[in-house]
């Protein structure tokens, strides 16, 4: 026998056992010794495994939840082929930012960042937008600025409701290297949004800049919004069919609203609709049954067809309106055009009178100003009318000296231009470039404020307060942010108000902030002078 074999020659095995048969016992305790070392080895793999299956990244920033990955990071991380390039242009301005010689602070983009699901809360499209228009301002602000901003990704989910998982992480980045000074983001109007200020931000004196929210009961003192009330974007549009030439009559007049009953955005401008418009128009509670008709956006959980718009249009054109109110979101633009198309009895309009559609939104809708969409608007004589916080197109074609024009926009442009050239001439067509610049844009001034203070080193709190602070008054010598889509600020002391407008200042609303009115497939030039939120009660707005 070898000696390798000898078990004689086995000095790790007992003496005992080296020089006798094994017996029962030790053939049972020896099995019972390999059982549980292979037992362990085993459970400590299926732990690692669960543990590594159940998050994204080796670092653990994001989170497996269903097909998602939820959390927080600074680094690239592929949520979906279409923003890779805009993750790695921001991955790269992060690390420049911190390997500066600078102050850094860190501010979240709060948001979906995957669009699985048809109604998912904002589409892979407007997620790229956003995240274009914030690495423009992320990048102004570390060529200019004493502080350098650090950008993080913070996906909340499709459906936004991960906010709790994402809060609680930033609460956790308020101190140490690049604190967390704000957030930015948070794209839709719901429950889900407010509590994840209410509950989660807010708390601790975390400001949040919204880019696009417009309902008015989005409201929170730790909630600062870029984009002008759904009040404001009404009135607005009041001020265009109030103009002698576009003189409503109350007796044309139709609304078709979106029915979700969990869409806070859409149910807020149903309801502003009735205040603004009200008996004056024939558009109130008391007209529900003759002259609104109701549809199911696709954004929303509600069950039922989405988007079927043939009941509507068809009760719309046989009531023979001239006027409709449309309460929906940009999505369901393109379906209602394509079912009044489709409808024969929809042919009231005419060159001179054409079907007005009311409306609003943060811009302007790429797939409805499409050559398909234009041809209908164009053969069944309809005229679309939106109120919008932006309006690219104009101030791309505006001379310097046409007064509708915001004076920060060209150099906005220029910058989205060299940056993503790649991209269609109608990219910012839809505003949320423009709007999420605006407010990182406004996150930057904040910074800059603190930085002329003298606050070192910069936290949340401070920022809190800086945004509260600006203000238009004389000149903006209290600090107003440049934005692309106008100079504004976000409350005004001096502003002598009655107390529902009141309230709307303490909102958080922007103060001065243009609101332009589109009108497609013809454009028109309003003469009229460029509505600004709060001017004219007691506000004396800077040049736009």
């Amino acid at each position: 026998m070898s000696s390798r074999t000898d078990r004689r020659n086995w000095v790790w095995l007992p003496s005992r056992l080296r020089f006798r048969v094994l017996g029962l016992i030790d053939v049972v305790a020896l099995w019972v010794v390999v059982s549980a070392l292979v037992g362990a080895g085993a459970w400590w793999g299926l732990d690692a495994y669960r543990d590594n299956r159940d998050y994204c990244t080796e670092n653990q920033e994001l989170r497996r939840m269903g097909d998602e990955c939820i959390g927080v990071t600074a680094s690239a991380y592929p949520f979906a082929p279409d923003l890779t390039d805009v993750l790695g242009k921001i991955e790269k301005e992060n690390e420049a930012a911190l390997h500066s010689r600078k102050q850094v602070v860190s501010v979240a983009v709060v948001m979906p960042y995957t669009q699985e699901t048809e109604g998912a809360a904002v589409s892979e499209s407007l997620i790229r937008r956003s995240l274009q228009g914030a690495y423009v301002a992320q990048r102004d602000n570390n060529q200019d600025s004493d502080t350098a901003i650090r950008l993080l990704f913070a996906n909340v989910g499709e459906n936004l409701n991960h906010w709790r998982t994402v809060t609680d992480e930033l609460k956790s980045r308020v101190k140490g290297r690049a604190p967390l000074v704000a957030a930015i983001g948070f794209p839709n109007s719901n429950d889900e949004t407010l509590d994840s200020v209410k509950q989660g931000l807010g708390r601790y004196d975390i400001p949040a800049v919204s880019a696009v929210l417009s309902s008015r009961e989005m409201e929170d003192p730790h909630l600062f919004k870029v984009s002008p009330s759904t009040d404001h974007l009404v009135d607005a549009l009041k001020r265009y069919v109030n103009a002698k030439a576009n003189r409503v009559n109350r007796a044309d007049t139709f609304m078709i609203a979106d029915d979700q009953k969990s869409d806070n955005y859409v149910n807020n401008l149903r309801k502003v609709f009735f205040a603004e418009f009200g008996e004056e128009y024939g558009i109130d509670d008391g007209a529900v049954d003759s002259r609104i008709a109701t549809y199911l956006g696709q954004q929303g959980s509600a069950e039922g067809e989405k988007r079927k718009f043939r009941q509507a249009v068809t009760r719309m054109c046989a009531a023979r309106a001239k006027t409709v109110f449309l309460a929906g979101r940009d999505v369901d633009l393109p379906p209602f055009l394509t079912a009044v198309g489709r409808e024969p009895s929809c042919d009231q309009g005419t060159d001179d009178e054409p079907l007005r559609i009311l409306r609003v939104s943060t811009g302007r809708d790429p797939v409805t100003e499409k050559p398909s969409m234009r041809d209908i608007a164009e053969r069944k004589h309809v005229e679309i009318v939106t109120a919008a916080a932006v309006d690219a197109p104009r101030w791309r074609a505006g001379s310097s000296g046409d007064n509708q024009v915001p004076q920060y926009f060209s150099g906005f442009a220029r910058s989205y231009e060299e940056y993503f050239g790649e991209e269609q001439d109608n990219a910012l067509n839809d505003g949320y470039a423009v709007m999420y610049h605006d407010a990182l844009t406004a996150v930057g001034r904040a910074v800059t404020e603190a930085e002329t203070n003298g606050v070192d080193p910069i936290r949340h709190r401070d920022i809190y307060d800086e945004l509260s602070r600006l203000n238009t008054s004389e000149g903006c010598v209290g600090g107003c942010v440049p934005g692309a889509s106008g100079v504004f600020a976000f409350a005004n002391e001096n502003i002598k108000l009655d107390k529902e407008q009141e309230e709307a200042v303490i909102g958080r609303w922007p103060v001065c902030k243009p609101v332009p009115v589109v009108t497609f497939p013809e454009e028109r030039q309003d003469k009229s002078p460029l509505y600004r939120t709060y001017q004219g009660r007691g506000e004396a707005c800077p040049g736009p």
